[in-house]
């Protein structure tokens, strides 16, 4: 397995033994903008250790990062896997996981959605460490 991101800026991935890190930058995005987590591979089930998602830019005023098993799922979905608190913009979110065990999309991808409040215009960080299992 490898990994690797996509959806509007770059994305660079390491591993030690089966714990992968994908780490990216995005811009322009809006409340339901996501980011595709690519685990290299077919369908995969992970085990999704931390969630970290800086705003860097942007109109929002707080943000809410979600997870997903579906391009374009919506908030509240079956396919939601993991909802965050609301952020404030000036603040770095991360999160050490437990329990968020799901399988990706038949392509082996998952979906961050940074989930800011307002505006198209929001950039941020992100950093997700999980283990294909």
């Amino acid at each position: 397995m490898s990994c690797s991101g996509s959806g509007g800026g770059a994305a660079s991935c390491t591993s030690i033994g089966n714990v992968f890190t994908a780490t990216g930058s995005v811009t322009n995005f809006a409340s339901t903008t996501d980011v595709t987590i690519d685990t290299g591979g077919g369908i995969a089930t992970v085990n999704v250790l931390r969630v970290k998602v800086k705003h860097t830019a942007g109109s929002a005023v707080t943000f809410t990062p979600r997870l997903y098993n579906l391009a374009g799922a919506a908030a509240g979905s079956i396919n939601m896997q993991f909802e965050g608190s609301s952020t404030a913009v000036a603040s770095l979110f991360d999160v050490g996981c437990a329990g968020v065990v799901f399988q990706t999309d038949t392509s082996g991808q998952f979906f961050l959605e940074p989930g800011p409040n307002a505006g198209a215009d929001n950039s941020f960080s992100y950093e997700i460490s999980y283990e294909v299992v």
